[in-house]
C-alpha cells in the first residue's frame, strides 16, 4: 500500500509544482482557467487512481491469510464479488478501461472467489469496480466488507487531525462533515471540467493548493486506517511480541521509559503502538539503560527509547518480529506532527 501511495505523492509534488510556477507568473483570466481544469483533473485522477489500487492492494494482503477474516466478513466479499462481477460483465470489455479484461478473467476471478477451497485470484477491475465517482461514501463503500467503520477511522486519523488544525476553520464537530464535503466539491468540480463547457467560476492557486492538501490528508489517513488493520492482524497472528508499557515520556512523547522490558530490544527494531484511536508504528532510534546509550537491552531491565513517533499514553508496545515489506516504512506525514521531528 505504501508504494500506491508513493505514486500519488509524486503526483501532488507535481500538481504544487505546478501551481507554484503559475502563481508566479503574470497570467491572463484564459490561463488560469485552464490551469484550473488541469489541476481539477489531475487531482481527483490521481486520488481515484490511488484509492483503486489501494483497495486491491489492501485485499491481496487481508486475503493472503483469509482466517484473518470472520464469517460475515468474507460473506459480505464475497456478495460484493458477485455484483460487481455481475456489473463487469455488462461492461465492453476488451477495450478501453477494460482492454486487459476478458469474460473468462471475470469468471475465472469470481469462481476462485466462490471456491473456499481455492487461493483467490482477484483481479483490480473487480476488487474496485465503482458504479459513481468516489465521493465519501462510495469511496468507504470499497473497504466496507472488512472494515464498516472506515470513515471514523479515517476521521481519527493523525494526517487528517493535522489538517484540520492547520485549516484554521474546521473544529472537532465539523471535521466528519468538511471531509465529506471537500470531496463532494472536487468530484463536482472535476465532473463540471470535464462534460461541461469551460467553467468561467475557478478556484484562486491559493484554493487550488488547499485542495491538494486535502487529499494528501485524506489519502494518508486512509493508508494510516487500513494499515491498522493490518497491523492488529499481524499482531493477533503472533508477527510480534511484547515490549512493554512505557510509564514515563519525554520529548513530546518521543522518549518512553519502560520499567521492565517484556523482550530485549535493540536499535532499529520495528515497533507497533496499537491504540483505540489509530496505530502507530516505527523503528526504536536510541536506547539508554542507567544513562548510557547502547545497542541493545535485555528483557527485566529498564529502558528509555528513542521512537520516530510520539507514543501515546496507556499503549502497550510491540517489536515486530517480521515486519511486513509494504507497510514497515510509513511515507512522511502519515502521523500528522506526531512523527519524525524532521518532519513534523
Amino acid at each position: 500500500m505504501m508504494l500506491q501511495y508513493d505514486e500519488l505523492a509524486a503526483d501532488l509534488t507535481r500538481i504544487r509544482r505546478f501551481l507554484a510556477s503559475g502563481a508566479a507568473e503574470q497570467q491572463t483570466s484564459d490561463q488560469r482557467r485552464f490551469a484550473y481544469i488541469a489541476c481539477i483533473s489531475a487531482l481527483y485522477s490521481s486520488f481515484e487512481n490511488f484509492a483503486e489500487r489501494v483497495a486491491f492492494r489492501y485485499s491481496e494482503m487481508v486475503l493472503s491469510n483469509p482466517a484473518n477474516l470472520t464469517v460475515e466478513q468474507m460473506g459480505s466479499l464475497r456478495r460484493r464479488y458477485v455484483r460487481n462481477a455481475s456489473a463487469l460483465l455488462g461492461q465492453s470489455l476488451g477495450v478501453g478501461r477494460y482492454r486487459e479484461m476478458t469474460e473468462f478473467d471475470v469468471a475465472r476471478s469470481l469462481a476462485s472467489c466462490l471456491d473456499e477451497s481455492a487461493s483467490f485470484e482477484l483481479r483490480l477491475e473487480l476488487v474496485a469496480l465503482h458504479s459513481s465517482n468516489l465521493r465519501w461514501d462510495p469511496l468507504a463503500e470499497l473497504f466496507r466488507w472488512s472494515v464498516p467503520d472506515l470513515q471514523g477511522r479515517i476521521r481519527n486519523s493523525d494526517a487528517v487531525e493535522r489538517w484540520m488544525e492547520l485549516s484554521g476553520n474546521v473544529t472537532e464537530s465539523t471535521l466528519m462533515n468538511s471531509l465529506e464535503n471537500e470531496l463532494e466539491d472536487l468530484v463536482e468540480r472535476r465532473n463540471e471540467v470535464a462534460h461541461r463547457a469551460i467553467p468561467d467560476e475557478i478556484l484562486s492557486y491559493e484554493h487550488l493548493l488547499a485542495k491538494t492538501d486535502y487529499i494528501e490528508a485524506l489519502s494518508l489517513g486512509l493508508v494510516a486506517s487500513l494499515a491498522g488493520v493490518l497491523i492488529t492482524f499481524s499482531i493477533k497472528n503472533g508477527d510480534s511480541i511484547p515490549l512493554g508499557a512505557p510509564t514515563e515520556y519525554f520529548q513530546q512523547k518521543r522518549v518512553v521509559v519502560i520499567p521492565s522490558l517484556e523482550s530485549s530490544v535493540s536499535e532499529g527494531d520495528a515497533v507497533l503502538a496499537p491504540g483505540e484511536k489509530s496505530v502507530r508504528w516505527g523503528r526504536v532510534l536510541e536506547i539508554r539503560v542507567d544513562g548510557e546509550r547502547v545497542t541493545e537491552a535485555g528483557a527485566g531491565v529498564e529502558a528509555g527509547l528513542l521512537l520516530d513517533f510520539a507514543c501515546r499514553r496507556g499503549v502497550d508496545l510491540h517489536i515486530w518480529r517480521a515486519p511486513n515489506i509494504d507497510l514497515v516504512r510509513p511515507p512522511v506525514g502519515i502521523f500528522g506532527n506526531r512523527g519524525p521531528f524532521d518532519a513534523a
